[in-house]
């Protein structure tokens, strides 16, 4: 079962990084479209119709599955200073209090966008765009939904199969937010 987990876990944290390659790719995108219609419009007052629309299409996309590469990093917000301190046991009921939280939140927002996306669906296209706010405002917290649904459900099994922190609590890296 620990092989399993752990093979598990790696195909996983793999496809988190292409999931963190593609948030990239969307930031880059939106940021780009974004300054290039700011100069459209106050450099040259000719904005192009459309362009509005589509940042805010691939922002929200960036966001949600961004939200999704930090909850499986650990990046989210923890006291990791007390947490540490604490005994193995407890730490265990709070690491798995959390995911049961995060598991049982995200599983609510997979009826609740299905739902969404078929009301807004219905609607006419706006904003420039070819399809409807469906595809970018419900489809990606549907999607998000799903990854988080998986990613915590590993989560839960593995962390008391495997009795790694590594799991659940950040990792120390060398971008900033690790304290030697």
């Amino acid at each position: 079962m620990k092989k399993i987990l752990i093979k598990t876990g790696d195909i996983l944290e793999k496809f988190n990084h292409g999931l963190e390659l593609l948030t990239g790719f969307l930031l880059f995108a939106f940021m780009t479209l974004l300054c290039f219609q700011v100069m459209m419009r106050y450099v040259f007052s000719n904005p192009i119709y459309g362009i509005d629309e589509l940042v805010v299409a691939l922002m929200i996309w960036s966001c949600c599955l961004s939200w999704a590469t930090v909850y499986w990093q650990n990046g989210h917000a923890i006291l990791e200073f007390i947490v540490k301190n604490l005994p193995q046991s407890v730490r265990t009921v709070i690491f798995n209090g959390i995911n049961v939280i995060v598991m049982i939140l995200h599983i609510t927002f997979i009826p609740g966008s299905m739902k969404l996306f078929e009301l807004q669906k219905k609607q006419a296209p706006v904003g420039g765009l070819f399809f409807s706010k469906a595809y970018y405002y419900a489809l990606p917290v549907l999607v998000m939904a799903v990854i988080l649904s998986v990613y915590t459900a590993y989560k839960l099994i593995a962390y008391p199969v495997i009795k790694s922190d590594l799991i659940v609590a950040p990792l120390p890296s060398e971008e900033g937010n690790a304290i030697d």
